[in-house]
């Protein structure tokens, strides 16, 4: 049986279907809460869930997959819940059970929540396929990964992410968003929380937000990558001499370089909230310009975590190295 998208599952809690195991797994944990949480939902109910029962343990358990062994979890899902209904059981760290080859007498086939007497979600960092259980398991239980999102698709959680705290973001806010390093789900929903909280409009508004540099920056990476050069000079004194801003930035342009790459070599489909400017910078960049601007990003991030007395030499060199070119 083929692994099961997050989607896949979805769908099928929402036609009442479970399986009595499901083996979530991936870097992307904001993915495998939320699965969690939608499989609780269906197997406890809402109202189950806030009653002391659920509370106290009498109709479901979490375990430490590196405390326990496939037979503990089984002997637990296995009996019979004090309140009737089925037993829910979570394990993390599943990777780290002992003797899973004796979770086998759980394992069985979708089917509705009557049906089944226990449901069982083990979570797992990642899914070692050269081992002999993990065949067992891609064979006979609802195994999900929980990829990391891809570049093309981040704009497109963001907005389900906003959606979700009530918020209306506008481009500049969403493209920020993209541009975060390291980027999760995880991150994002933490910095639409402080929007949300701060009751700002956009990110824009949220000036003190160590997301958004201050100083013109915005303005900056539109002149730079139109290879403006009077225009970004006069835009890098704003914030060159603040490293709140300028280290920032140097991740926020090697994420639109990067992305300039992938739009003359084709490899991606560009974020909609950047195509049309990239392809106005691609008429002004050529692949190997983008290649050595985005070396060149690599030693100016050093350089200012090095040297921070000198940022507006560093700044300016770089400004003069490629937009001087296009003059």
């Amino acid at each position: 049986m083929p692994e099961l998208e997050p989607k896949t599952v979805q769908k099928e809690l929402e036609e009442g279907l479970l399986w009595p195991v499901y083996w979530v797994h991936g870097p992307e944990t904001f993915k495998v809460r939320e699965l969690v949480r939608r499989i609780r939902r269906v197997v406890i109910g809402d109202a189950a869930a806030a009653t002391s029962s659920s509370l106290f343990g009498l109709s479901e358990q979490t375990f430490d997959g590196s405390d326990v062994d496939g037979g503990t979890v089984a002997d637990a899902a296995l009996s019979y819940s004090l309140t009737g209904g089925l037993r829910f059981i979570v394990v993390r760290d599943a990777h780290a059970i002992k003797n899973p080859e004796q979770l086998d007498v759980l394992f069985g086939k979708r089917g509705k929540k009557e049906e089944l007497s226990s449901v069982c979600v083990f979570i797992s960092p990642g899914l070692d396929k050269r081992r002999k259980f993990s065949s067992l398991l891609v064979e006979n239980v609802a195994v999900v990964p929980c990829e990391e999102v891809h570049e093309s698709e981040r704009d497109t959680w963001i907005g389900y992410l906003a959606k979700r705290r009530g918020l209306n973001l506008d481009e500049a806010s969403v493209t920020r968003l993209c541009s975060l390093e390291p980027w999760s789900l995880d991150v994002v929903d933490q910095e639409l929380e402080k929007l949300a909280i701060s009751g700002a409009g956009s990110l824009q508004d949220l000036l003190m937000d160590p997301l958004l540099p201050r100083g013109g920056t915005e303005a900056f990476v539109e002149s730079f990558f139109s290879r403006d050069y009077s225009e970004s000079m006069h835009r890098v004194a704003g914030f060159a001499g603040n490293p709140d801003d300028a280290i920032p930035l140097v991740g926020l342009i090697a994420w639109n370089a990067r992305q300039l790459i992938l739009y003359h070599v084709g490899g991606a489909r560009p974020n909609r909230y950047i195509q049309d400017k990239l392809r106005r910078w691609s008429n002004a960049w050529s692949f190997r310009e983008a290649l050595d601007l985005q070396h060149e990003l690599a030693a100016l991030d050093y350089e200012l975590k090095q040297t921070p007395a000198l940022p507006l030499g560093v700044w300016a060199a770089l400004v003069m190295q490629f937009c001087k070119a296009a003059l």
